[in-house]
């Protein structure tokens, strides 16, 4: 059983998807976002790089937004021509997509993207803490039957939908449906619907896009298109399978899904559950236990093993542990083999939960039966075909190490607050004290000889204040010494980190600083 659980947090939307009563999925939107997945921009490309062959295209965040070769269509002439004549004071003719020429595989973005052109763009994976938003030119209006493709004259069917007689007979109706330049996809919860309701929802999407073109036409790049509400990002990813129930504990938030619900057309409406006290919705499912339970460094499993997951720049690590299981049991392979078995269904949903995309190496115990690792291997990809992300498992290396690789678009969900160690900012090494002394007598020493009768005053972590009243001469918090032939007023700052510094006057004023 599928359930859906909704809640307003912190000015943030959270979705909590369950099956079966255990969390398999989580989404979260903020009111505030500049930025979500799937959102359309109307960008300036502000650099071409013809080695990468991609852009970076300005869309008003921190950082530019990717765009590379591969995620360029033929749908790009037809824009750059829209564009063109928009900013040119003329009336934008769209085209027949299908009089386009489709772009050379082979080919370079150079070839037909300058600094300083205007492009529509749309999110396909969000903005990290090192890199910009990947982008596309190949836009996607989203409703829940349909995705509206924009200057395409694509007209298919989601590749879920694996019946193939209901396929073809979907594809003809589409083919009758289709207007152009509006392609358009059925997705998988479309396939249930009527043809009235998809034929509905196919102009409700083409009078919103319009609406967004309307929009632009006293806009300047960089500006987001589809300025919805977070809570429409939100229920477009949460209910692309339809749960039974939906849980709130918002008034307010209950009558919008509501309209949502009513808005949109579903083969079968879920039932909506208000729990007007919070404290209530815990006999069902409790965040903060699933929090604490879940989503830390070690996940236990039913049986007493443990899963252990870490995270470095290249890839995640998922290490399988038995514990002190085969100390109580006499057949140790069997504790084993049983134990790896259970760890697939908690990896499978683990990787659902947090998003982990990239390279994914899999650890499990160590097996000597071929055939347990056979066996563990299948479940494993049994337990994935409900993961909607784009994936590869490769086969089982004779040490048990799995490989899978997984699409990821969001950004990996950790909902245990973290923050870097202030000793050693993650890398599990610390700066010696001699060689932070050197850093820092190197920094201010020219500083200090320009106040050589001035009160000097320098701010530093409590730990080296410590330090070094245990090597220097001192009068209460004048240190002798650090710097030559001066006393130093040294005063500890718990809020610093290990290696931060700051050189000030005796009165507040600050002189130099070391990070």
């Amino acid at each position: 059983m599928r359930e859906l659980v909704l809640t307003k947090e912190d000015n943030a939307l959270h979705a909590y998807v369950l099956e079966g009563r255990s969390l398999v999925e989580y989404y979260t939107a903020s009111s505030d976002a500049q930025c979500s997945l799937g959102d359309i921009f109307l960008g300036e490309v502000i650099q071409v790089v013809r080695g990468l062959n991609a852009v970076f295209v300005n869309i008003g965040l921190q950082r530019e937004g990717f765009l590379h070769y591969t995620d360029v269509g033929p749908e790009l002439i037809l824009q750059q021509s829209y564009l063109s004549a928009l900013r040119s004071g003329k009336t934008p003719v769209i085209n027949d997509p299908a009089q386009v020429t489709s772009l050379p595989k082979d080919g370079n973005i150079s070839d037909y993207v300058q600094v300083g052109d205007w492009l529509f763009v749309q999110v396909v994976k969000e903005m990290t803490e090192n890199k910009g938003p990947r982008l596309t030119t190949n836009l996607g209006l989203t409703g829940h039957a349909l995705v509206l493709l924009p200057f395409s004259a694509d007209v298919g069917v989601s590749h879920r939908v694996m019946n193939p007689e209901l396929r073809y007979a979907w594809r003809e109706r589409l083919k009758q449906l289709y207007k152009p330049p509006y392609g358009l996809i059925l997705r998988t919860n479309g396939a249930a619907a009527a043809f009235e309701e998809v034929s509905a929802e196919y102009a409700q999407l083409i009078s919103r896009w319009e609406s967004f073109l309307s929009d632009i036409k006293t806009k300047r790049p960089p500006y987001r298109l589809n300025d919805d509400d977070s809570l429409s990002h939100l229920l477009s990813e949460a209910l692309s399978h339809l749960p039974q129930t939906i849980y709130l504990t918002n008034e307010n938030l209950y009558r919008r899904v509501q309209h949502y619900l009513n808005t949109h057309p579903m083969p079968q409406l879920p039932a909506l559950r208000l729990y007007r006290r919070p404290e209530q919705l815990k006999n069902i499912f409790d965040p903060d236990y699933q929090k604490r339970t879940l989503l830390g460094r070690t996940v236990t499993l039913p049986n007493g093993a443990y899963l252990v997951i870490e995270h470095t720049e290249a890839l995640h690590v998922i290490d399988v542990n038995t514990g002190s299981l085969p100390a109580k049991s006499a057949s140790v392979d069997e504790v084993i083999f049983q134990t790896n078995l259970l760890a697939t269904q908690e990896i499978a949903r683990q990787l659902r939960l947090r998003d982990l995309g990239g390279i994914i190496i899999v650890d499990f115990i160590d097996m000597k039966n071929p055939e347990h690792r056979q066996k563990v291997e299948e479940r494993l990809r049994e337990a994935m075909r409900s993961d909607r992300a784009k994936h590869s498992i490769l086969p089982m290396s004779e040490i048990g190490l799995v490989q899978i690789t997984r699409q990821r678009r969001r950004q990996p969900i950790e909902f245990l607050e973290s923050y870097p160690c202030p000793v050693c900012h993650g890398t599990g090494k610390y700066t010696h004290p001699d060689e932070l002394l050197v850093r820092i007598q190197k920094a201010f020493s020219a500083w200090s000889a320009l106040y050589p009768r001035l009160p000097l005053r320098l701010r530093v972590h409590p730990v080296w204040l410590s330090q070094w009243r245990e090597v220097y001469p001192f009068h209460q918090n004048w240190i002798w010494g650090l710097f030559p032939h001066r006393w130093i007023y040294v005063q500890a700052e718990p809020a610093f980190s290990i290696s931060q510094a700051e050189l000030l006057t005796h009165q507040g004023e600050l002189i130099a600083a070391l990070e």
